[in-house]
């Protein structure tokens, strides 16, 4: 490993002790400055093929906030209006509705974005890392997220996931780009660093880690004058656009940073687990206002919780869910190793990106997509570790070990992805699609409100949504739905399932159940159009 020269700015690539790395065998490739294009490009278009071919609709999980939040916020903005939303900023809405004004399929769109972003996430992983370390080490990072179940999952998935990680990427790569660290690249990556965080809050991680790094570690300078100079650069780049945003919302909200994010830590903290998330929503989540409110509910329970137990928590769920097996041992091995080696400021610049990424992610609840950007560091981990010297000159049948190693938890990871997009891929409620077409066009208008689980059918109908009520009985419900002047009722096992579930009362359930039988007499709903395998009836209510 190359020494830590003293100087002001990094100026060159660092290579591994021995220069033929793992993948000495495509030496010439890689040296090839378009390699990482072509490794992008592939992906994209591999991927784009797929995920139109047989991801016609999305499922019912984080897909659902693209029909119900991003869909409707994009046609807000469209008609003048900006939403101000609570849980993350509007670049993504924004530039959703500026596509989709052109297009008109919101969905093929989103699906067609995140592709995109996918592969641009990908690009600049790889000329971060080139940078830092060098082509080779790049290069089996980038198979490592490309061959990744989850990562592939929400490369097709509508939403803000990867639109987000390419974003930050973007912003940490203006940082390590140059030999000399222009303030034209301190600007830019403040820039890219804004938009990250207009699309998704956790994107705080991106100033955080560079002015910490500008003054703890020095890493742009070591003169106290060019290190203001250049924060204030940073600084600039970051607010250029947050700040009209914060006058936006203080003007609409009464609070520069208004935000609901604390909500999700509530749910943390004392929902999961104790009770359903619609019951948290209506009935536990308007008494927090703030993130003091959760904070003051119970303190102790608040730090152990997040500081200590969440750190743990989120780790192992990354291990478990995030990754292969063979690929969650090696990061643990590689975690280790980390301790024993010398970094260069750049390098050191990277992984402190990659814990304050972790960090952020302690309030809110776990999920193994907010956890994708962290792919990167945790591939760059293991390459790390099977580029050892002492690994790269043990060989067998004529294969270096590391290499074996590699191919070992690329392939299984790849496997495990293939196998579970096969499935996850069409997973969407392909009864929705076949109620829309069925339905007659007359009706598709949002002048029209339809009822239902989940915004779908809103959505494929042309319609106006609200979500069915936590109600217990049958007729309760009808009372509602007259109350809020609804027009269309739509019901699948979905939501049949989801209002037994709201009751014990036997009697009330069968009711429940039975809006699965079109031909069931019921004189408040009219069957509008109906399919029995699997069930969906489109009711019209009788006001």
């Amino acid at each position: 490993m190359a020494k830590n020269p003293k100087k002001k700015h990094f100026t060159k690539n660092v290579k591994e002790k021995d220069a033929s790395g793992i993948f000495d065998f495509l030496n010439a490739l890689l040296a090839n400055q378009r390699f990482p294009y072509i490794l992008s490009g592939i992906y994209f278009i591999v991927m784009l093929i797929v995920s139109l071919s047989y991801h016609t609709i999305g499922d019912y999980g984080v897909e659902t906030d693209f029909y119900e939040g991003m869909v409707y916020e994009a046609k807000e903005f469209l008609k003048g209006n900006l939403i101000i939303e609570g849980y993350k900023g509007p670049l993504y809405p924004i530039f959703l509705a500026l596509l989709g004004f052109v297009f008109k399929d919101y969905f093929t769109i989103g699906v067609i974005i995140c592709v995109v972003y996918a592969s641009l996430f990908i690009f600049f992983t790889y000329k971060t890392i080139e940078k830092i370390y060098s082509a080779q080490i790049a290069f089996g990072a980038a198979l490592l997220i490309m061959s990744n179940s989850v990562f592939i999952q929400y490369s097709y998935s509508a939403g803000t996931d990867l639109f987000f990680c390419a974003l930050a990427m973007i912003s940490i790569y203006f940082l390590v780009k140059g030999e000399q660290l222009k303030l034209s690249y301190i600007f830019l990556s403040g820039f890219f660093a804004s938009l990250a965080f207009l699309t998704r809050t956790n994107g705080l991680f991106l100033p955080a880690a560079a002015l910490f790094c500008f003054v703890g570690i020095r890493y742009t300078s070591r003169h106290w004058k060019k290190i203001f100079q250049q924060s204030l650069i940073y600084i600039g780049g970051f607010l250029i656009l947050n700040i009209p945003w914060s006058i936006y919302k203080y003007v609409h909200k009464g609070d520069f940073l208004y935000d609901r994010n604390f909500t999700n830590t509530a749910w943390e903290l004392f929902g999961q687990g104790k009770m359903s998330w619609d019951y948290f929503q209506a009935v536990e989540s308007p008494k927090f206002n703030s993130m003091a409110d959760v904070f003051l509910r119970d303190p102790v329970h608040f730090l152990k919780e997040i500081f200590v137990i969440n750190f743990y928590e989120n780790f192992v769920g990354d291990l478990e869910k995030l990754l292969s097996i063979p690929f969650a041992v090696l990061l643990v091995i590689g975690v280790i190793a980390l301790f024993k080696r010398k970094y260069l400021k750049n390098q050191v610049f990277f992984f402190i990106n990659i814990l304050f990424s972790f960090l952020i992610l302690l309030p809110a609840f776990y999920s193994e997509r907010f956890s994708m950007f962290l792919i990167s560091g945790y591939g760059l981990i293991v390459l790390l570790l099977l580029n050892r010297e002492q690994l790269l000159k043990i060989n067998l049948g004529g294969l270096k070990l590391s290499l074996i190693i590699f191919l070992v938890v690329f392939v299984w990871s790849m496997v495990e992805s293939i196998t579970h997009n096969s499935k996850q891929i069409d997973f969407g409620p392909q009864e929705v699609l076949a109620i829309s077409e069925a339905a007659p066009d007359s009706i598709k208008t949002e002048t029209n409100w339809v009822i239902a689980r989940k915004p779908h059918i809103g959505y494929y109908l042309d319609m106006s949504y609200r979500k069915i009520p936590f109600v217990s009985t049958y007729d309760s419900l009808i009372t509602w739905m007259r109350e809020k002047e609804a027009d269309y009722f739509f019901v699948s096992s979905f939501e049949a399932q989801t209002l037994m579930s709201y009751t014990t009362n036997q009697n009330e359930q069968q009711k429940f159940y039975n809006l699965l039988n079109a031909e069931a007499l019921k004189p408040e709903l009219i069957p509008v159009t109906y399919m029995n395998y699997p069930p969906a009836v489109l009711y019209k209510l009788i006001r």
